[in-house]
């Protein structure tokens, strides 16, 4: 009784984090001035070089026309100065090596990376989701013996499906007609796909066969 009341709670902790985690994706760029804050972290990851540039090197006008100075004016003031504004992987990536705490206030900080919040809580979400439908059922195997020896027969059944699956599977290379690449020749990475394939089938097999069992059985009753 206590177990199934800790769960609840655990259940609406859970929602409740997840409702204040979707509601902060969505409503928290409208909290600040998200154009100036994009400015300020673009300004931040890629400040201006403030540097005098290199000084211009001398033409000799004498034994060129105003056609190549033109084009040596025109060329060299290019090569100068910053590199303009970054995409948004080089911004990832200098943000990862820059430490924007420095340059923005503890809200601003999470609103910038808000994605990456909702990305971690998704991540925390599948590892409950993983623990949860392995944990249950395992808590409730070992408390009754009989589901227990379901449980164990149904784990040996699909060791032996893998084993059989894998036995059966084949390295050959597949011979694709038009296809000249190097992809299908890896005799590892067949022999997994054509594992996978017989465990389908079996699968298949085993889930229609238990379709037509049950459809005889209830016919006799």
């Amino acid at each position: 009784m206590a177990f199934s009341k800790l769960t609840r709670v655990l259940l609406y902790v859970i929602a409740g984090i997840s409702i204040l985690v979707i509601l902060f994706f969505y409503a928290g760029p409208k909290t600040v001035n998200y154009d100036q804050l994009e400015m300020r972290v673009e300004e931040a990851l890629n400040p201006v070089d403030l540097t005098p540039a290199a000084p211009l090197p001398a033409v000799d006008t004498t034994t060129q026309d105003s056609a190549s100075v033109g084009e040596v004016a025109a060329v060299e003031p290019a090569d100068q100065g910053g590199t303009g504004p970054m995409s948004s992987s080089e911004l990832a990536i200098a943000a990862s090596t820059i430490n924007l705490k420095e340059h923005l206030s503890g809200w601003e900080y999470l609103v910038w990376f808000r994605t990456d919040i909702a990305l971690v809580w998704a991540y925390v979400l599948i590892m409950i989701t993983l623990l949860s439908s392995i944990v249950f059922p395992l808590i409730n195997a070992f408390s009754n013996t009989r589901r227990l020896i379901r449980l164990v027969a149904v784990l040996a059944g699909s060791a032996v499906l893998l084993v059989v699956a894998y036995l059966l599977s084949s390295g050959t290379p597949i011979e694709i007609i038009g296809y000249t690449g190097t992809d299908n020749s890896d005799p590892g990475t067949l022999k997994m796909i054509d594992t996978g394939l017989f465990v389908t089938y079996m699968m298949f097999g085993v889930a229609l066969a238990s379709i037509i069992y049950a459809i005889i059985s209830r016919a006799f009753k």
